[in-house]
């Protein structure tokens, strides 16, 4: 228990010269191409059975709450990953109801 209650016990410093430091930006930019599957499902095929309206606005919450953390704490890879997401979220919910409607 005591590891989640001290931050310095795994000794990371801020700055650019971990690897992590490096990668994580590509990697924000690019997590959010594995959900274009599904908007090009719902909004190409036309195909929205099985896709929960609600879930994927909670998703578009969430991430609505990620991106403006990460732009307030001015973390780019959680604001671009999030805001990336925000706007694919949105677009398979306005997807989904423009099928069902």
């Amino acid at each position: 228990m005591h590891f989640f209650y001290n931050p310095h016990k795994l000794n990371f410093k801020k700055g650019r010269g971990h690897l992590i430091d490096k990668v994580i930006l590509p990697i924000a930019m690019i997590s959010p191409l594995m959900t274009i599957p599904q908007v090009l499902q719902v909004w190409v095929d036309g195909k929205v059975e099985g896709v929960s309206v609600t879930t994927w606005s909670a998703y578009a919450l969430g991430t609505l709450f990620w991106t403006l953390y990460g732009l307030a704490h001015k973390e780019k890879p959680i604001f671009f990953a999030n805001f990336f997401l925000f706007i694919l979220d949105i677009a398979i919910v306005l997807g989904v109801l423009s099928h069902k409607l």
